[in-house]
C-alpha cells in the first residue's frame, strides 16, 4: 500500500486535496498520514463549513497550531464521524490505525516558540502514559507524532527566526527543548526512552523542512510543510521504502 506522507497544512485544505488527487492518479497512492497543523479549527472545520472531500483517507493528529478547545468539543458533536465520511481521520493522542498491514500508532501535540504556552497544546504526561500502555500492546511498527524526541540524535536544528520565541516561550516557562542542533518535545524523549519496543518508522513534522535519519533501528523522517513540497514523500507499507516523487 502507497501512503502519502504530509506534512503541516496550516489550514489549505482545498491545496491539501487537490495534491492528494494528483497523488492517487499519478503516482497510486492509496492514504495520507497527515503530521499535525492541519487546521483543525471551527472556521475550516466546523458544522455547517463547506471543505473539500479527501480523495483518499487522510489519518492526521493535532500539531500545536490547533483549535484544541473545539477539537474536544468536534467530538462530542460527532463531527469526528463527519469528518472521516469525508476522508478526514482525526487521530487522538495514544491512539492506532491499521495502514497497508502495519499498525501506526499517534501522539500529536507540541509546545508552542512564538506564543505563550497553553494546556492543551503539548501531550501531557497522561497522555504519554496513556500511549505507551496502549502501544505496549499493540507494537505498532510506525509511530507519527507533531515533533521529535530531543537529544538522542535526530538532529533537528532549531531555526535562528524562533531564537528569541524559544527564549521567551519555552525556556522562560521552565521547558527544556534540547540542544540547539538537536531539538524537539521534552515529552516525547521521555516517551522514546520508556518505549520497550522502538519503532522501524518515526514520522514527523513542525520543524518546516525535509530531514532523515537513524538512531538505532528507528528511521526518522520530518515531511517538510505542503506549501514547501516540491516534492511527495511515499512510504510503500510492503516494503518500507519511502519513495520522492518530483510533483511539478
Amino acid at each position: 500500500m502507497k501512503i502519502a506522507l504530509v506534512g503541516d497544512v496550516h489550514g489549505d485544505l482545498p491545496g491539501l486535496a487537490d495534491m492528494l488527487a494528483a497523488a492517487e492518479s499519478r503516482f497510486g497512492i492509496a492514504a495520507a498520514i497527515q503530521v499535525g497543523d492541519l487546521g483543525f479549527r471551527e472556521d475550516l472545520l466546523g458544522a455547517g463549513v463547506r471543505w473539500p472531500r479527501m480523495p483518499v483517507p487522510v489519518h492526521a493528529l493535532c500539531g500545536n497550531h490547533e483549535d484544541h478547545a473545539f477539537l474536544g468539543r468536534a467530538r462530542s458533536a460527532g463531527l469526528w464521524r463527519y469528518w472521516a465520511e469525508r476522508g478526514l481521520v482525526y487521530q487522538p493522542r495514544g491512539s492506532l490505525a491499521q495502514m497497508g498491514g502495519c499498525v501506526c500508532g499517534f501522539l500529536g501535540g507540541a509546545m508552542h516558540v512564538d506564543r505563550p504556552q497553553e494546556p492543551a497544546n503539548r501531550p501531557s504526561t497522561a497522555e504519554v502514559e496513556l500511549a505507551l500502555r496502549v502501544f505496549a500492546v499493540a507494537r505498532p511498527t510506525v509511530i507519527v507524532t507533531h515533533s521529535c524526541p530531543p537529544g538522542i540524535g535526530i538532529g533537528m536544528r532549531a531555526s535562528e527566526q524562533f531564537a528569541r520565541g524559544v527564549h521567551d516561550f519555552v525556556r522562560r516557562a521552565g521547558i527544556d527543548p534540547g540542544p540547539s542542533d538537536d531539538c524537539g518535545e521534552p515529552a516525547l524523549e521521555k516517551f522514546w526512552q520508556a518505549m520497550t519496543t522502538k519503532p522501524a518508522l518515526w514520522i514527523f513534522g513542525h520543524f518546516h523542512v525535509f530531514h532523515e535519519c537513524l538512531v538505532g533501528n528507528t528511521r526518522f523522517i520530518c515531511c517538510p510543510p505542503l506549501d514547501l513540497q516540491d516534492c511527495l514523500l511515499v512510504w510503500d507499507s510492503e516494503s518500507g521504502d519511502i519513495h520522492k516523487y518530483i510533483l511539478n
